[in-house]
């Protein structure tokens, strides 16, 4: 029979795939692949005046802001960098200090 901690660890990490499935889902949904429209021909201007009351106006649609992931992916990494440096920092120092001592 299997531990305990087996049973759960197991659990867990079911718990983990299933959600890794989702969150990868809903990032596939919120991104939609969308051909960027091109961009709309401006045609050059006349030369002759227009006697009509026609107005010919050209609207220029500019194409959706691309949406970015919130770096959430990264945002341990500087806080974690800092403390492996004070942990490296510490120990040189206590490794001097013994040089001295011993030496």
């Amino acid at each position: 029979m299997p531990k305990k901690s087996h049973r759960i660890a197991s659990k867990q990490a079911a718990i983990s795939r299933e959600r890794k499935r989702k969150k990868r889902a809903q990032v596939a949904q919120r991104q939609p692949v969308v051909p960027r429209p091109a961009a709309p021909a401006i045609e050059p201007p006349v030369s002759e005046p227009a006697t009509t009351a026609e107005t010919t106006s050209v609207t220029i649609t500019q194409p959706p802001p691309s949406v970015r992931p919130a770096a959430s992916r990264y945002q341990y990494v500087t806080a974690e960098i800092r403390k492996i440096a004070i942990i490296g920092a510490v120990m040189v120092a206590i490794l001097i200090v013994l040089a001295f001592v011993l030496g």
